[in-house]
């Protein structure tokens, strides 16, 4: 551009200095002038017309706002928090809920038949439920918690030796609210009652379920053929005395051992 504005300028004194020494006093004035003007325009076409105000403050309004464009899809590409971050403590504590822990535990499985005595009671032997039938309360809002997973439903059984046992066992647990028609709650028709030991494990054949959970380890023995999945739920040194078949059900592939149903389920901290 440098150049070119050089040879024009040449070429246009070279013209003057022609005119100006040809021309006189009033012409000459009159060229210089329109000399000078030539002179001014063609620069003015060499650098193009000057931008507007409007249009030169637009311009670098446009700039400005795409600059920020680009930082703020920087900053959010670095500053993006990860998936689990962004679900939040809420998150972390849903995932680790007794009801998480069921749920996972119990995937595809869909009935469960469930002793009730050293299970959700504290008690464990039926001459100890004519007198008083302690519930344990986190017991109890698992079995809801199981309930709820269980699309063909939860059998609730109980090993008694006459009916004041059986009126003391169906008390305590609808005091517990575990009985009932509602969400979590076990229909009262599917709390079964036996005198025996083989009662209880004709019951469970008869219901076919997925998994059983009891607390005696004479009937996980015997229902050891019959039942895919057995949870035994019993205290570690009871476990250490196990004997005979009991002590070889305890040990099969398809029983699990725990110390208390929360366990069994994977309830975090129990």
């Amino acid at each position: 551009m440098l150049s070119r504005l050089l040879a024009l300028l040449k070429r246009a004194w070279r013209v003057m200095a022609s005119l100006l020494g040809e021309t006189s006093g009033p012409t000459l004035a009159l060229t210089g002038i329109l000399g000078l003007a030539a002179v001014l325009y063609a620069i003015y076409q060499l650098r193009g017309p000057a931008p507007k105000p409007d249009e030169q403050g637009g311009q670098q309004q446009q700039q400005q706002q795409q600059q920020q464009q680009q930082q703020q899809q920087l900053d959010s590409g670095s500053n993006k928090p990860s998936t689990s971050a962004a679900a939040g403590p809420g998150h972390s504590a849903a995932a680790s809920s007794p009801s998480a822990a069921v749920s996972r535990r119990l995937a595809g499985i869909k009935r469960v038949t469930m002793s009730v005595p050293g299970v959700l009671l504290q008690e464990s032997s039926p001459g100890d439920l004519d007198e008083s039938a302690s519930v344990r309360t986190d017991a109890v809002e698992l079995a809801k918690d199981i309930v709820r997973c269980c699309s063909q439903g939860v059998y609730l059984m109980c090993h008694v030796d006459d009916d004041i046992g059986e009126a003391v066992v169906r008390g305590a647990l609808e005091h517990a609210g575990l009985l009932g028609k509602g969400a979590g709650q076990v229909p009262p028709h599917r709390l079964l009652f036996c005198g025996t030991l083989l009662g209880k494990v004709s019951m469970v054949r008869q219901l076919e379920p997925d998994l059983h959970i009891d607390g005696h380890p004479q009937t996980v023995s015997d229902l050891q053929r019959f039942v895919n999945q057995l949870l035994l739920v019993q205290a570690p040194e009871a476990a250490q005395n196990l004997a005979g078949s009991s002590a070889a059900a305890a040990t099969a592939a398809n029983v699990q051992h725990a110390a208390s149903l929360a366990a069994a389920m994977g309830v975090p901290g129990a």
